[in-house]
């Protein structure tokens, strides 16, 4: 790859970036991806066919992240139209992404068309997803996820509903159709109210993160493999009872518990 060219207006509405990560992967591709929006910047490191890092930070805080969750809140961000992708080749670029963007290679020369959607399209595209989805048996088992938790939780004297209230409100920014205080989104002895249609994939993704979250921080605050094992439990009696109205489910269960569920 020769040709070290800038491209400047490359717009986020244009890209679908998740596309474009698994497409540089493909290409066993060494470098960065930055992504630039209003008050938030990222940069994706890619090590060939490997699992990408990420940092995130946010400008109007100040606060840098990293990690599985820091790749989930960009993912989402870069839903948004108006800003700035730009990748950068070379092994060095993890110790040299804050020093001169002298080394870059334009966008257009490795993404493949099919990740160029205009919004509108990648709009069409998620409604047509939409429309596939059996959103009744989705949310009827989303309500059984959350319920397994919820038994968790409260066999270690936790108040699951505060803990799970809090976890979404934290989350809001992020992902807006899980905040609770706007009644978009209601969780109640097992059964799930939302109001709002996203991305049937970001619904499934945020709410298995939001779920990780609270079992981690129960996990910090109290200690104890046992918590997470009891965690498991639950889920695995759930998917098994649920196995086929599960599956969206499915991949993230051993993610959210943090051990080993099926």
């Amino acid at each position: 790859m020769s040709s070290l060219v800038k491209l400047e207006t490359l717009d986020t509405g244009f890209v679908n970036l998740g596309a474009l990560l698994r497409h540089l992967r493909q290409l066993s591709f060494v470098g960065r991806v930055k992504v630039e929006l209003d008050d938030y910047e990222a940069d994706v490191f890619l090590q060939g066919a490997g699992e990408p890092t990420v940092w995130e930070k946010n400008l109007a805080t100040g606060r840098g992240a990293e990690g599985q969750e820091a790749m989930d809140r960009l993912l989402v961000r870069a839903r948004d139209p108006g800003g700035l992708i730009t990748i950068f080749e070379g092994p060095d670029e993890k110790n040299n992404h804050e020093a001169d963007d002298s080394h870059y290679h334009s966008a257009v020369d490795l993404v493949p068309e099919a990740t160029l959607e205009t919004a509108a399209g990648m709009d069409r595209l998620a409604e047509a997803q939409n429309e596939e989805t059996d959103w009744d048996r989705l949310i009827a088992a989303s309500g059984e996820l959350i319920g397994g938790v919820e038994r968790a939780t409260e066999s270690v004297n936790e108040n699951f509903p505060a803990r799970f209230r809090a976890t979404l409100i934290a989350m809001g920014d992020d992902y807006p159709f899980l905040e609770p205080t706007g009644g978009s989104f209601e969780y109640h002895d097992g059964k799930v109210v939302l109001s709002d249609r996203p991305a049937a994939s970001d619904f499934i993704s945020s709410l298995a993160e939001a779920l990780r979250r609270l079992i981690s921080r129960i996990v910090d605050e109290k200690g104890g493999t046992r918590f997470r094992e009891r965690v498991a439990v639950e889920l695995a009696v759930v998917a098994r009872r649920n196995e086929n109205a599960f599956a969206e489910f499915t991949p993230h269960l051993d993610r959210i518990a943090g051990t080993r569920v099926l």
